[in-house]
């Protein structure tokens, strides 16, 4: 549906989805990257797996059974108000409470007396318990890229939107959410330079604040369309009488990802990314402290590789058609795998190089530059590239599918994935007490999860030609149109 046709209806959707997916992103690049400054260099890349497995994953369900009551109980409209309204009231009070008082909040010492009683691979998440109030940031923050923008966004989207309009509105989309990553990376670093000045709480409080009030700006957004957008133009056309639905439970969650086998694929898809993509930045991000040991520091190269990240994922979006329409879903979709188990795969022996008796500085430095680069590409082919052909995916469903299918698979397979590449990380912290110690069975578990991350895309795309090649190629155009940014992960 070209934007001529219907200008005032199709902007009027434009306008305030644009609103609401620029400043989700812009407010993700700045969770992102400060929640890792934050806990990396204060307790180390050894604290991730275990703020994954033990903290993250049991807030990420907690927030599942709360949205599928939320879902149950209230009107579909005031659904997004009482979801995002928790976590932005969250970071309000961290900024304004937490962080100040950390030093007293904080149980200092801890770590020295667990040092001679708690075997090394452990000490991770003493490291956890003695930064508590940051270990609740970093999960509170881990949840806005999986909760505003997978489903509470996308949901959104896609109640408003129909497929037609969906071709004008979602590469708009795409593109906003792209400049907003630049735009976020350039603010961080303009933050830090002209305003904190070396000053942590400075940076955060500017930071952090900016985040509460561009989700005013959302809360907005969203307020025009349930209340100012003409009726029939606006999304939850429910009928006056409205049953309640009884809330899923973890059981009947997990036996969704069953359900089908679109479902089990996408499943096995976003696990495969979760574990691969956990593996590698626990290595990275844990070498990248060596080189940026300050908060500010790492935290402006985080910001640069998101300002690459969006320029990169832009050029890619444009250029994405011609992978869909030439080569089809397939190939889109094996994108992010193959450039991750390339990249991957040199990265981890450029790594365990630098660590051997033949290793230099020269080795360890062009080991972290290909990671920055592995993560700018990784992060680009997935938002551009394999999160629209699985979007592509949903639009194929049935409604059940699509509305049960898309929360499990996000929320679910999305931090099981994440949680899973953790308590890998952690098994082998406990045997071996360090992760370059574990560098090179990190590595081999990477390359083998990737490798079974392409074989899902490939049956995938097996099942989508079998059952539905005809419809998938009318919308192969499609298949770019929605991107993620969570995650990110």
């Amino acid at each position: 549906m070209p934007l001529g046709r219907e200008p005032r209806a199709l902007w009027m959707k434009l306008i305030p989805l644009g609103v609401i997916f620029f400043f989700a992103t812009f407010n993700l690049t700045i969770l992102a990257n400060l929640k890792d400054a934050l806990i990396i260099t204060t307790g180390g890349a050894e604290l991730l797996p275990f703020l994954a497995s033990y903290f993250v994953l049991p807030t990420s369900l907690a927030f599942f059974f709360l949205y599928s009551k939320l879902c149950a109980n209230l009107q579909s409209k005031n659904v997004f108000y009482f979801a995002i309204a928790p976590l932005v009231v969250f970071y309000a009070f961290f900024i304004t409470v937490l962080y100040p008082a950390h030093a007293w909040l904080h149980p200092q010492g801890l770590v020295e007396m667990a040092s001679g009683i708690i075997p090394v691979g452990l000490m991770g998440m003493v490291r956890v318990i003695e930064n508590w109030t940051f270990s609740m940031f970093f999960c509170v923050a881990e949840l806005w890229g999986t909760v505003v923008i997978s489903v509470l966004f996308w949901t959104l989207a896609n109640e408003l939107c129909s497929v037609d309009e969906a071709k004008s509105v979602y590469p708009l989309m795409g593109i906003a959410a792209n400049v907003a990553l630049v735009i976020s990376g350039n603010y961080i670093n303009l933050i830090n330079r002209t305003v904190a000045r070396g000053s942590i709480q400075a940076s955060l409080q500017w930071l952090i604040g900016t985040v509460v009030v561009t989700t005013g700006l959302m809360i907005g957004a969203k307020w025009f369309m349930d209340n100012l957008m003409p009726a029939h133009l606006r999304p939850h056309k429910e009928p006056k009488q409205k049953k309640a639905k009884k809330a899923m439970t973890l059981k009947e969650t997990l036996g969704i990802l069953r359900s089908s086998k679109k479902i089990s694929a996408l499943s096995l898809m976003v696990m495969g990314y979760g574990v691969c993509h956990r593996l590698f930045e626990f290595a990275w991000k844990g070498e990248l402290r060596r080189l940026f040991p300050s908060t500010l520091e790492y935290q402006t190269v985080l910001s640069n590789v998101s300002i690459a990240t969006g320029s990169v994922s832009i050029v890619l979006m444009i250029t994405g058609r011609m992978v869909f329409q030439r080569f089809g879903w397939g190939a889109a979709a094996a994108a992010t795998p193959l450039a991750m188990l390339v990249l991957g795969g040199a990265f981890f022996t450029l790594s365990l190089v630098g660590l051997s008796p033949l290793g230099t500085a020269a080795i360890g430095t062009a080991a972290i530059v290909l990671g920055a680069v592995l993560q700018v590409l990784a992060r680009s082919a997935k938002f551009s590239l394999f999160d629209p052909a699985k979007e592509m995916v949903y639009i194929e469903m049935t409604k059940e599918e699509k509305n049960q299918g898309k929360a499990a698979v996000d929320l679910v397979g999305s931090q099981m994935g994440k949680s899973g590449a953790s308590w890998i990380t952690q098994a082998l912290l406990l045997t071996l007490g360090s992760i370059p110690a574990a560098l090179p069975y990190m590595a081999l578990i990477y390359l083998l999860v990737g490798g079974a991350w392409l074989l899902a895309v490939m049956d995938l795309k097996q099942i989508i030609g079998v059952k539905d090649s005809s419809r998938v190629k009318d919308q192969v155009e499609d298949g770019r149109l929605k991107r993620l940014k969570a995650g990110n992960s």
